[in-house]
């Protein structure tokens, strides 16, 4: 008898090894979605945070540009001209993005009125809109050319996704009674 309970008590364990075996395996399947958040679409201050980031790190120095402020999606440099007591200051309006195309080989991005420039001699408030700006591309140096991409493809590659991101997020979105 004490071998039939040798027996049982080795076939006990091996049973109660196993139950112990698939209990980890279950627990390793569920952090499994928690890697997979890790590659979920960024959210909208995310992906304007990084986009800010890239503009300040590839501030064109022509006309001694330089970065004064970023936030809540508004990125604002200022451009000396004529001297160095004049200047013009620039805040592009992230929230505004609503578009992006190629034409001509260049990656424009678009908005309405996503960009104003305030310079010296405007009154307070006063200032210039506009509805686009060239990021890179063969004929990026004929239009205004605030930031030094065109050499690093790789780098406009991701600006693109990243602005496509943006579109999304500040495109309209079509209404529960609205058809088109």
């Amino acid at each position: 008898m004490t071998k039939q309970l040798k027996l049982a008590i080795v076939l006990l364990v091996t049973v109660a090894s196993m139950g112990v075996n698939a209990q980890k395996k279950t627990t390793a399947k569920s952090t499994k979605p928690s890697t997979e958040n890790k590659t979920a679409k960024p959210t909208k201050q995310e992906t304007m945070d990084w986009i800010a980031g890239k503009l300040k790190e590839n501030l064109a120095t022509y006309n001694d540009r330089t970065f004064v402020s970023y936030k809540d999606g508004v990125f604002v440099y200022r451009s000396q001209y004529a001297g160095a007591s004049k200047f013009c200051e620039y805040s592009y309006d992230l929230n505004k993005v609503t578009g992006m195309k190629n034409e001509y080989s260049d990656f424009f991005v678009s908005g309405n009125n996503q960009l104003f420039a305030h310079c010296d001699y405007d009154r307070a408030g006063e200032g210039n809109y506009y509805n686009y700006i060239s990021i890179s591309g063969p004929n990026y140096n004929k239009y205004r050319s605030p930031f030094n991409f065109g050499t690093d493809q790789a780098l406009v590659e991701r600006l693109e996704k990243a602005f496509e991101t943006l579109v999304e997020y500040n495109s309209t979105k079509k209404g529960a009674d609205e058809k088109f």
